[in-house]
């Protein structure tokens, strides 16, 4: 019996000494003039853009850039289809490692991506034009403009870098750069 009141008398002080319920904090409905508001994506359209590659260093965009002209002889070459050229000025002399572009992406208002593919990669493209039995001379001026723009921008170095595509929209709200292993980083206008 002295053990059964000694089991109520722990439950009894058990019960009567847990704390009071917490109360829960008053909460209020967001307006509806709240719910409603949503971010506009700020519209850019060409010009220049600054962005800064993961491995350091800092670039500038131009959309559009200068047409390169090892590449548009090689286009008039095998009757390619007329391009726009991006570039980029690279300036690498605080960079920590090489900087590797590998293309470029504009995202109209609409959602649509406008890709733009490396000066190299366009290179080779062209030279698949080439019909059979070219002569090898010929054939390596192709190796040749891949080579050039295939290099990447060494630190201590400043370079530019082109880009191939078609015409840049007129306005767009994001531009990404792109390095060779698809990580991107955004380019914002200059100041």
């Amino acid at each position: 019996m002295k053990r059964l009141a000694t089991l109520a008398a722990v439950v009894i002080i058990a019960t009567g000494c847990a704390a009071p319920a917490a109360t829960a904090p008053a909460t209020t409905a967001p307006t509806e003039a709240a719910a409603e508001v949503t971010p506009t994506p700020v519209t850019m359209g060409p010009g220049e853009y600054e962005f800064q590659p993961l491995t350091g260093g800092a670039g500038t965009l131009s959309i559009p850039g200068k047409p390169a002209a090892d590449l548009e002889e090689l286009r008039a070459l095998v009757k390619g289809k007329p391009v726009t050229y991006l570039t980029i000025g690279m300036d690498n002399r605080e960079g920590s490692a090489d900087v590797h572009i590998g293309g470029v992406s504009l995202f109209t208002p609409e959602g649509d991506e406008v890709k733009y593919q490396t000066a190299s990669d366009y290179a080779d493209e062209l030279e698949k034009l080439l019909p059979a039995g070219t002569p090898a001379e010929t054939s390596n001026r192709f190796i040749t403009a891949y080579n050039k723009h295939n290099d990447p921008v060494k630190p201590l170095a400043k370079e530019t870098v082109t880009l191939v595509g078609p015409t840049p929209p007129a306005s767009f709200t994001g531009v990404k750069v792109y390095d060779a292993y698809g990580d991107p980083v955004d380019a914002l206008p200059a100041d």
